[in-house]
């Protein structure tokens, strides 16, 4: 359930359910057509219902249900069922967004990153009981691949049909707590590269292969099947002019507007093949884009335009810079280290014309959080072969949001090895060398939580055991920024 509040006194709730949900299908068969009866009430108990109607399951679109709904109250829980084919799905509960003048708090949860095989989501099951106006999922909900880990899966591990590729989704959610916390909160999803294939551009991908990722099926029909399978799955509008657009915003009364970029179908392939840990000069090219033209004027002249207290972004890869040793090499070419000149210019205007400017950020599998400079770099980070520009002016802030399970670097995500006494020494190495950076975490899994309200923005830094399904939730960081300051602060 994806909850919008618009302007008028009216909301909008949109939903897709598949109907394994309902017990007429299972997480391995696809799913059917026909017609199922929606209530949406105000009660708990579906008493009064303010909406009662049938809604067509689609047979083409693996047997989900896409609906708008019109009429509700901004600012107000509702909740909801699904009936037919001899079942009820559980109630849910969503709430649409606050009213146009509204100056309340808004509270925001985050995730991202939730290789199915590799722990249990707990982080789920706690996301599920917070409070919280809506939750955003910052790309990577599905991997393409599959490999040994904590739970067995039973999909194929490089799809190559379109029916392989709903597995997935089906797959993931046969997890309880995943769908707990879908059926109590509103729902808002970007994509990244893992739901067709790991650092993917527009045109293919550099980072290096194995046969049967390719197969032979091409990489333009692959990737249309996998877009197709996230746009049955996920609740997002679309745009009758351009089928697969997924850029959009939204705004939270006065308090936010959130803007949703798409920083993966319009990109240029990744500088220097794509190498890791590297210096890069290609990195810096004046005509690299990661966001393209069009995407690129509507983002910025939505921040620059926007009156709302905050400007949020959902952001799929870093925008920091991330300087890795002393000759300055970058750790990643497919985050926006790979993309400088495009960087320079969306983070200089914001230094210049956008105030109370925050990122929230997936894709790393590590957490972090640090102050933008317009450069993507503070004073004092380290640079020689690869020049990192110090910035002159502060543009705002980034959290950047662990992993739900896949992999970290304590882990052993980059060497394949698990050290956490290694992954806590590259945490101060990296602090040292990127001196924007105010909080590093190689070796926690979990999710975010944003909180602002008119004198500031709260970042929570949730975490929990991935390899046990019963595992509690810990605040490990809190951390604050004031309004007017790109600055962040300990709590």
């Amino acid at each position: 359930m994806d909850a919008r509040g618009r302007g008028g006194g009216t909301g909008s709730a949109t939903g897709s359910l598949g109907t394994g949900s309902l017990g007429s299908g299972s997480a391995g068969s696809s799913g059917a057509g026909g017609e199922l009866a929606l209530v949406v009430s105000k009660r708990e108990d579906l008493s009064s219902p303010v909406l009662a109607e049938r809604v067509q399951v689609r047979e083409d679109a693996d047997g989900t249900v896409h609906f708008d709904v019109n009429g509700l109250a901004p600012g107000e829980a509702y909740y909801y069922q699904f009936r037919g084919n001899g079942g009820e799905s559980p109630v849910g509960r969503f709430r649409t967004l606050r009213p146009a003048d509204s100056n309340e708090p808004v509270r925001i949860g985050w995730f991202t990153c939730q290789g199915f095989e590799e722990g249990y989501y707990a982080a789920h099951r706690h996301l599920a009981a917070e409070d919280l106006d809506f939750v955003v999922c910052l790309g990577d909900y599905v991997y393409e691949f599959t490999k040994p880990g904590v739970r067995g899966v039973a999909t194929n591990a490089f799809p190559q049909t379109i029916d392989a590729m709903r597995d997935k989704y089906r797959q993931y959610r046969t997890d309880e707590n995943l769908r707990q916390m879908h059926s109590q909160h509103a729902f808002i999803p970007i994509w990244d590269d893992h739901e067709f294939r790991n650092n993917y551009s527009k045109d293919g991908w550099s980072f290096p292969v194995v046969s049967d990722i390719d197969g032979a099926i091409g990489f333009q029909q692959k990737k249309q099947w996998a877009w197709q399978s996230w746009f049955e799955h996920m609740p997002v509008p679309r745009f009758a002019n351009d089928p697969t657009r997924t850029y959009r915003s939204l705004r939270v009364g006065k308090t936010v507007e959130l803007f949703a970029p798409d920083t993966r179908q319009y990109r240029d392939r990744q500088a220097c093949g794509d190498a890791e840990l590297v210096v890069c000069a290609e990195a810096d090219a004046p005509s690299r884009t990661m966001l393209g033209a069009t995407q690129k004027r509507w983002l910025l002249d939505g921040l620059t335009g926007s009156d709302a207290r905050w400007k949020v972004i959902a952001n799929a890869n870093m925008m920091m810079g991330m300087a890795v040793a002393d000759d300055g090499a970058r750790a990643y070419m497919d985050t926006w280290d790979g993309y400088g000149a495009e960087r320079t210019e969306i983070l200089s205007t914001a230094a210049q014309s956008v105030e109370n400017l925050v990122l929230v950020t997936g894709d790393d599998h590590d957490g972090w959080a640090g102050e933008l400079w317009d450069t993507g770099f503070a004073p004092g980070t380290s640079t020689g072969a690869q020049v990192n520009a110090p910035g002159t002016r502060r543009a705002g802030v980034e959290f950047v949001v662990p992993s739900v399970t896949s992999a970290n670097t304590g882990d052993g995500g980059a060497t394949g090895s698990s050290d956490t006494g290694a992954a806590r020494a590259e945490e101060a190495s990296r602090r040292a060398k990127n001196p924007h950076l105010r909080h590093a975490d190689m070796v926690d899994h979990g999710y975010g939580v944003l909180e602002v309200d008119a004198a500031e923005a709260r970042f929570q830094f949730r975490t929990v055991d991935k390899l046990n399904p019963n595992s509690g939730v810990e605040t490990t960081k809190a951390l604050r920024t004031p309004a007017g300051q790109s600055v962040i602060e300990t709590l």
